[in-house]
């Protein structure tokens, strides 16, 4: 298999049995590696070409009228096409359409092998965010520069296969092999292909001395560089590290700060040649001598820096200079991967560039994400019999991944649904771990962290595994008692979800399934690898208890889905849109299961009665393994995850008698369900209403220094809110100190703030008044700005209405529409289809107000359709205010106001990220300027230049200012 025709079909649309056409080809041969041939042209498909399509591609009926006829390019292509692979990006589609065409002309259907590069690339390369063809171009750097245009997307779909040709080549055998069983039953032909590659290894490896081959996997003797081949997997060979290098350097770092911050920051200096764009900053260097003077003194800093201030490098220097002076190790946490990946892998290595000694820095996550290579090994080579193609193709990705990741840490994989739920099962966890049993252990990617983490000198984590630290009583990370906490606005909300406790109906039927003792599944094994064990015979406890489990297990299997049927049918009777997430919520308490719901207590009794008979069957089975046996480490593997699930089970268990029958007084409860979707599974939720107390001793008390920064910690230049919600008004005054700063960027000509004065009001007006004027003052902007738009939104609803307007209103106009849960619900790949494609539109609810960074002309102008309150029905804003009442303070004025103005000002933020950013902020919600409480989020903003008006007077201010500013940046 090395001879291929890459295809591409632009069309009339999507149906070529209900009359779409082609109206061009593009075709790319490769033969043996090279790419030989190209061939396009537009045909005229006999109709005419719809608006979107022409939209989309570019291609018109001017266009096509004097284009040859598919008869008559038809001959041609098929020359290019005999004896060659049929290949392209999503290959159904173009397929259908080329059966369909020789169908038409009188040839037999095309019966050769047909290659996906789509399903290709999700299976070589893991760990991309996108297999769209625009993102895998970009981030491989293949021009493409006329995307939609069919000889353009065929030489970039070209280039994509040889680069995946490439990247099979590279792979060791052993991969290839482990690939071929998992793709046996695929549609398409890429166990073909995998054969090919097959093959041409074995010949390699017949080529080498038999002592290089009984290594076996390696394609050539120079892979034994490249890969870790144990026990029938291939995993990235890591560099060696000298054991004594990995000791904390004894030698302490005697330079003054003062001295270190001339040398990095003065003229000439190390940042200006180490970091490219880099300007020294007053703010900057404030920012740095503040927290080294905090560290110094023992005292706590809440830090507001503007944007624009550099503030990670503001910390990381004082951290690591402290870190270095005491050889003591300082934690850095963040709130967003996305943050903490930019750290590691661009400040980090400026600083090690930068400084005149050499620091270790590391990261580490929560258990959960690390994968058991055990765990894996053993999912392998359970029987594939009725998988589903989309587990096997998780695997299969799995597989490739173990050859190009060092960490083995989940973010890096790309993975469908199934693939969620299935890495529950191969996670690295406390209760299955063999520790030094394991013969994985030497290579465990949870233990390679902990390692790397307690010989740091900076190490960051994320918010969510800092606050498990402090649960677990500081057992998780490496003692420290220096903390930098960025994002620090978000620590509240990360704590009430860890400290809470969560549970579905969709956790428990997955329980049920890993559970399940039938025949041919894993406990049934389990209980077979016991039979097997001499004196155990059919007569032996192992035979009764198996023969109780599986009556057990389908009582309860059938009381489960009873319970999840019934709770599903009360919840959406009562839930309400009260989030962003496409989910209904509704609080409850216990005694909203009473009168007639009484079922639903009765049923919850049923289930934790059964699950505790087969908890106990379970044990049961445990306890039949004699004391005196030295099993083997399959045997030892079984047994661990068995005892793992029981307690799991157990766990399981208390979630379902804490969420149904007595959940705690210091808790909100509440579910979700998905009500536009055909998932019928309801989601638990309990939160701790107070979250101060269980933060304050732990994290400050506790602590000599704790320095808290975000760019939005102030409401109207007052740190007060932010500091009763983290318990820090509790501390003496003298342990507490505050910083303000303000960004370096001139907002006063950089930006202008349009508040129209006339536009209707919800709660006054009707909503659909309401909704018609959101979408004309949208698209007045728009159009304005040509384009270069985001739009944010506090519910999903409101967006899926603006979206549906604004694509009658400008659907044939040259913009782009994306639309968050609408075109894409990967934030990261909206962005960037938002920062390539010219005059493009994006709208995005909670996760587009912050971490979102544009810079330069492709944000232009942003929208902001309501100020971004919590709904009042919100279950835990709901409880929280109800306590502050009845302490008898204002719950708006107290919660409900600081907490909208920090999220207003996050989302004003995105806009001027750099200081030649030029743009417009429209707010459409007319209370900013109407009610009292307005100026608090006016007082909130950086001093823009602000107007407020009749609406059809103010979006004649936005081109000129653009242009303005434009014809500045330019002069």
């Amino acid at each position: 298999m090395n001879r291929f025709i890459v295809v591409d079909f632009e069309t009339t649309g999507s149906h070529p049995r209900q009359g779409d056409s082609i109206i061009q080809i593009g075709a790319v041969t490769i033969d043996d590696g090279h790419i030989t041939e190209s061939f396009s042209t537009l045909i005229n498909p006999g109709q005419a070409i719809p608006p979107f399509i022409k939209q989309l591609t570019g291609i018109t009926d001017e266009m096509v009228a004097d284009a040859p006829t598919l008869e008559e390019v038809l001959p041609r292509f098929l020359r290019m096409l005999e004896g060659r692979t049929f290949v392209a990006h999503n290959a159904s589609f173009d397929l259908q359409f080329l059966q369909e065409a020789l169908l038409s002309q009188g040839y037999y259907t095309f019966d050769g092998y047909v290659l996906d590069t789509v399903e290709l690339s999700r299976f070589l390369m893991p760990m991309q965010g996108s297999y769209r063809l625009g993102e895998l171009a970009d981030d491989l750097q293949i021009e493409h520069d006329r995307p939609h245009q069919a000889d353009s997307d065929a030489l970039a779909t070209a280039q994509l296969f040889l680069h995946l040709l490439d990247i099979l080549n590279e792979l060791p055998l052993v991969t290839i092999q482990r690939l071929q069983i998992l793709v046996s039953s695929f549609r398409s032909d890429i166990s073909e292909l995998l054969r090919f590659f097959e093959i041409k290894k074995w010949e390699a490896v017949g080529q080498l001395e038999t002592s290089e081959r009984e290594t076996a996997g390696f394609s050539d003797p120079s892979d034994s560089e490249k890969w870790d081949v144990y026990r029938q997997l291939a995993l990235r060979k890591k560099p060696e590290r000298l054991r004594a290098s990995l000791k904390r350097e004894e030698q302490a770092v005697h330079s003054s700060f003062e001295e270190m911050l001339e040398r990095m920051v003065g003229e000439e200096a190390a940042f200006s040649r180490n970091l490219p764009g880099y300007q020294r900053r007053e703010a900057q260097e404030s920012m740095m001598r503040a927290i080294f003077d905090s560290l110094e003194k023992g005292s706590h800093l809440l830090v507001e820096a503007g944007t624009g201030t550099g503030k990670s490098l503001a910390y990381l220097l004082p951290a690591i200079l402290w870190s270095k002076q005491r050889r003591e190790p300082v934690v850095i946490s963040t709130n967003t991967i996305q943050l903490q990946e930019q750290l590691f892998h661009k400040e980090i290595p400026a600083l090690q560039q930068s400084l005149p000694f050499p620091f270790r820095a590391s990261t580490l996550k929560g258990r959960g994400n690390y994968l058991c290579l055990r765990k894996f090994e053993q999912s392998l080579e359970e029987s594939m019999e009725g998988s589903s193609q989309e587990l096997r193709l998780v695997k299969g990705q799995m597989v490739t991944w173990l050859t190009q990741t060092e960490t083995g840490d989940v973010e890096e994989l790309s993975m469908p649904s199934t693939g969620q739920l299935y890495w529950q099962q191969v996670k690295s966890d406390t209760d299955s771990c063999l520790h030094r049993n394991c013969p994985w252990f030497s290579r465990c990617y949870y233990f390679q962290a902990r390692e790397r983490a307690s010989e740091a000198d900076v190490l960051i984590v994320n918010h969510a595994l800092l606050v498990s630290d402090l649960q677990a009583e500081k057992r998780i990370l490496p003692a420290h008692d220096i903390a930098i906490i960025d994002e620090a606005h978000h620590l509240e909300s990360v704590a009430t979800h860890h400290l809470g406790k969560q549970f579905s109906t969709a956790q428990l039927l997955f329980l049920l399934d890993r559970a399940n003792p039938q025949e041919g599944s894993y406990l049934h094994r389990f209980a077979e690898e016991l039979l097997a064990l001499p004196g155990n015979g059919q007569s032996s406890p192992v035979s009764s208890v198996l023969t109780s489990m599986n009556g057990h297990f389908l009582q309860l299997k059938e009381k489960s889905q009873q319970l999840a049927q019934l709770l599903y049918q009360w919840a959406s009777e009562r839930g309400e849109e009260t989030s962003d997430t496409g989910r209904d919520t509704v609080r409850y308490r216990t005694t909203s299961f009473s009168g007639k719901h009484e079922r639903i207590r009765k049923t919850a009794r049923r289930v934790i009665e059964s699950m505790s008979l087969f908890a106990s069957d379970l044990d049961s089975l445990l306890a039949c393994m004699s004391a005196d046996e030295k099993p083997s480490f399959e045997w030892r593997s079984l047994y661990t995850d068995a005892a793992g699930l029981l307690k799991e089970w157990q766990e399981g268990m208390e979630l379902v008698h804490f969420f149904l029958l007595e959940p705690g007084d210091e808790y909100v409860c509440w579910m979700e369900i998905e009500s536009r979707t055909p998932k019928k599974q309801v989601y638990f939720h309990a939160a701790p209403l107070q979250v101060a107390t269980r933060l304050a001793e732990p994290l400050f008390e506790e602590r000599r220094s704790v320095i808290l920064t975000s760019a939005t910690l102030t409401v109207k230049d007052s740190f007060s809110y932010i500091m009763e919600r983290m318990g820090l008004d509790h501390l003496p005054e003298e342990r507490v100190r505050t910083l303000q700063l303000p960004s370096p960027f001139c907002y006063e000509q950089q930006g202008l703030l349009l508040i129209p004065s006339d536009l209707p009001t919800l709660g006054k007006d009707s909503e659909q008044q309401y909704i018609e004027a959101v979408v004309q003052g949208c698209v007045d902007a728009i159009r304005a700005a040509g384009g270069r738009t985001m739009i944010l939104f506090t519910s999903y609803s409101m967006l899926r209405q603006v979206y549906q307007g604004l694509k009658e209103q400008v659907g044939d106009e040259p913009y782009t529409l994306l639309g968050h849960g609408i075109d894409s619900n990967n934030r990261t790949k909206l962005v960037r289809m938002f920062q390539r494609e010219a005059n493009s539109v994006l709208l995005g609810t909670s996760s587009f107000w912050e971490g979102v960074d544009i810079q330069g002309e492709a944000l232009s102008c942003l929208v902001i359709v309501r100020l971004p309150f919590t709904p009042p029905n919100h279950p835990v804003y709901q409880a929280r205010a109800e306590q502050v009442k009845e302490q008898g303070k204002n719950a708006f004025m107290s919660i409900a106001l600081p907490q909208a103005v920090i999220q207003f000002k996050q989302g004003v933020g995105r806009l001027i990220r750099h200081h030649d950013d030029r743009g417009v902020v429209v707010v459409l919600d007319a209370r900013i300027v109407e009610s009292r409480y307005g100026r608090s989020f006016l007082k909130s903003l950086p001093p823009f230049d602000t107007r407020s008006g009749p609406w059809t007077v103010l979006r004649e201010d936005i081109s000129p200012f653009l242009r303005g500013m434009q014809s500045l940046s330019d002069s």
